[in-house]
């Protein structure tokens, strides 16, 4: 198995550059189909182009460059018992830089999924089999098994659906510098403008606590606030176009770095 520079800075090892982004998608936490319904197949996913002023999550060394971001997850919903549903699940994901190639990064993944539902809650137990590559599916640099809870709720409040979210995750890896615990809130905000349009945001803090190798004892804290404006095509095709601000701050100072990213996204289910 091959670490290569790039990504070994990512995780912290070496120079100044972070971990990857923020990566919870609140789409995979929303309400799940009717109580019941017989399992389902679907392929989920999305298309983003981003201009970012820092493409390698640095310090002191900021470089603006554009990027192509391809998301899309095969899943099979079904159901247990009437509040008691279940997502098996396959996913891919790369992100591939106009310019700055050495931050050209895919990851994989395959995971299952237990979510209760009680009184609007939504309780979930998750586990993902990760593998992060270097380049875009290019060497394996490592792999991880993601233990993860959840607890999220969605509330209505007239033309506002308000969607928070809570979850914990614990990293098991073959590389030493990437285990850690993660925490993460997140709030969906939707502003319902008419049938077709709505003003989204989805504020989120993240801390990280590294447990092993070079990174133990490092402890990270990661903020990003956004805007957005979505048009719904149809039910399941709609274009969202956000501007972003993400900023982190840690034990160690040369991970702080702060990044603005601007682009349009488009989501789709069939």
């Amino acid at each position: 198995m091959r670490v290569s520079g790039f990504l070994l800075q990512m995780i912290g090892l070496l120079g100044s550059t972070a971990a990857l982004a923020a990566d919870v998608d609140l789409r995979d936490f929303k309400a799940d189909p009717p109580p019941l319904a017989p399992p389902s197949w679907s392929i989920v996913g999305s298309v983003s182009p981003t201009f970012t002023d820092n493409a390698l999550f640095s310090r002191n060394n900021r470089r603006s460059d554009a990027y192509y971001e391809p998301d899309i997850s095969a899943r099979l919903d079904g159901y247990l018992t009437a509040d008691l549903s279940y997502r098996l699940y396959a996913r891919a994901q790369y992100e591939a830089y106009a310019t700055e190639k050495d931050s050209n990064f895919g990851i994989a993944r395959l995971g299952g999924r237990l979510t209760e539902n009680w009184n609007g809650w939504r309780f979930s137990a998750i586990y993902e089999n990760r593998y992060d590559f270097d380049g875009v599916y290019r060497d394996l640099a490592f792999t991880s098994h993601d233990v993860m809870g959840s607890v999220a709720r969605d509330f209505q409040v007239a033309n506002v659906t308000l969607s928070p979210l809570w979850l914990l995750t614990y990293r098991f890896s073959d590389l030493a510098e990437a285990r850690r615990w993660r925490f993460d809130a997140v709030l969906g905000i939707e502003v319902k403008l008419d049938p077709k349009w709505s003003i989204v945001s989805a504020p989120l803090f993240e801390a990280y606590w590294f447990t092993d190798g070079l990174n133990s004892g490092r402890r990270d804290q990661l903020y990003s606030a956004d805007i957005g404006l979505k048009y719904n095509f149809a039910s399941n095709l709609s274009l969202t176009t956000t501007v972003l601000y993400e900023a982190r701050t840690s034990n160690v100072p040369l991970r702080n770095y702060r990044d603005l990213r601007v682009g349009p996204r488009l989501d789709f289910a069939f």
